[in-house]
């Protein structure tokens, strides 16, 4: 129940942030770095895998995007800047509400950009510097749809939805809702390297958004992508990606509206048992393409913590009862050569304690001592009576009847195993409990 109250309120705190939505106008944007929400293996690109029922992940990741977009002459030569600088921080969480469905969100906060004019056709344009304005909040959902027999790859759709609240006057959000779904691919070489495929579906309201260039239309879009994941140790991996997002009515021709990037990044995932579940993420990349948003250089770096996964201990029966006998998962140790039982065995004869407990049918039991042939013949049937009878005081002081226990040393005369080897003489020296009633 604590599980599911944590994640709900992390889910609704984080729906808290969006701001009231109104009417803006619809314009191009210039963020095009968008990291998943859900913490997974990759950077921008979604795996298969979803959060389990009331995981949760949460976490913040800086972009800077040096030159996201400018003018160009038909030579591919920089006439003049529209965007130079993008310092954004994105805002992230999600929540697994089953094992295979889990939505989350991501607000971008935009603490420098720096801007030119778009409309205005002079090259020399004063330049305008906008700190901590909005952009678009992002509502994704991810489906892990059924796994294929003897298939090795898996698949998810993960439809999404943008929302109008950035400052779409400074491009810096589309103005509109614009929803969409994606395909996510993945699979694994050996449990170290992922491989994964995202292709997907996005609608935009048909907008030109520069009067000066014919071209500058944004529509509906393709966007593909793929990613490596490599473990190189149980604490690091490296990540790279490539994607782009193609506008469908112009796919094989308007390069200028088909922005296209590759990142390649690093990822500490700390193993202590305090700071499991966070992992610091940095990296780098750079545009591919003339495309909107492709800048000429992208740093980033980013904290998050996801929650880990629940696993169930599966307790394990220090004692058990079998017809004729208690049976013991481990051995009874002593202090060498006395018969003082150590600490690190309480736990066992506790569990012989509680069978007795729990089975009232079970009238007597006779705890057998046993001891391998190194030493004398006298010397190992005292040393197992002693310690025979250390075990008998301890049930008994435990809780169990003096008329359902009795105790006997057998000393080296009943091996079950090899005194000639060092592994049969650590198997002969032995406690048993033998039902005999």
């Amino acid at each position: 129940m604590k599980n599911k109250k944590g994640a709900m309120i992390c889910f609704l705190a984080l729906l808290m942030l969006v701001p009231v939505l109104s009417e803006a106008k619809h314009n191009a944007d210039v963020i095009s770095f968008n990291p998943v929400t859900d913490g997974g293996r990759n950077i921008t690109l979604h795996q298969t895998e979803t959060l389990k029922k009331w995981q949760y992940n949460f976490g913040t990741m800086f972009d800077y995007a040096y030159k996201p977009l400018e003018y160009a002459d038909n030579s591919g030569n920089r006439r003049r800047g529209i965007v130079d600088n993008l310092f954004v921080e994105n805002f992230f969480g999600a929540v697994g509400f089953t094992n295979w469905f889990e939505a989350g969100i991501n607000l971008p906060v935009v603490w420098l950009e720096t801007y030119y004019n778009l409309n205005s056709g002079a090259l020399n344009v004063p330049e305008e510097n906008f700190y901590g304005h909005l952009g678009d909040l992002r509502l994704e959902t991810k489906f892990l749809l059924p796994k294929i027999e003897n298939f090795p790859v898996r698949f998810a759709l993960v439809p999404f939805m943008y929302f109008p609240t950035g400052d779409s006057d400074h491009l810096l959000g589309n103005g509109m809702w614009s929803p969409g779904i994606k395909l996510a691919i993945d699979g694994a070489i050996k449990d170290r390297v992922w491989l994964t495929a995202n292709i997907g579906y996005r609608n935009y309201m048909h907008t030109r958004y520069d009067n000066n260039a014919p071209d500058a239309v944004i529509d509906d879009t393709l966007e593909l992508g793929g990613a490596v994941h490599v473990k190189v140790t149980k604490e690091w991996s490296v990540i790279g990606e490539i994607y782009s997002e193609e506008v469908i009515s112009a796919f094989f021709e308007n390069s200028l509206q088909n922005p296209a990037e590759i990142i390649v990044a690093g990822r500490y995932t700390p193993q202590t048992e305090k700071l499991k579940g966070l992992s610091a993420t940095f990296g780098v990349g750079t545009g591919i393409s003339r495309g909107l948003g492709s800048p000429d250089l992208r740093l980033f770096a980013g904290l998050q913590y996801r929650r880990p996964e629940k696993v169930e201990k599966v307790k394990k029966e220090l004692a058990v009862l079998r017809p004729d006998r208690i049976e013991i998962t481990d051995c009874i140790h002593f202090e060498f050569n006395k018969s003082v039982i150590k600490e690190e065995s309480y736990s066992i004869l506790d569990a012989v304690v509680q069978v007795m407990v729990n089975n009232p049918q079970v009238k007597l039991v006779r705890v057998e001592g046993h001891t391998d042939w190194i030493g004398s013949d006298s010397y190992n049937q005292k040393l197992s009576e002693q310690r025979a009878k250390a075990v008998h005081q301890y049930l008994i002081e435990k809780g169990v009847s003096t008329e359902r226990l009795t105790y006997k040393g057998y000393g080296e005369f009943k091996p079950i195993a090899d005194n000639n080897t060092t592994q049969g003489r650590a198997l002969n020296r032995r406690t048993d409990f033998i039902v005999v009633e």
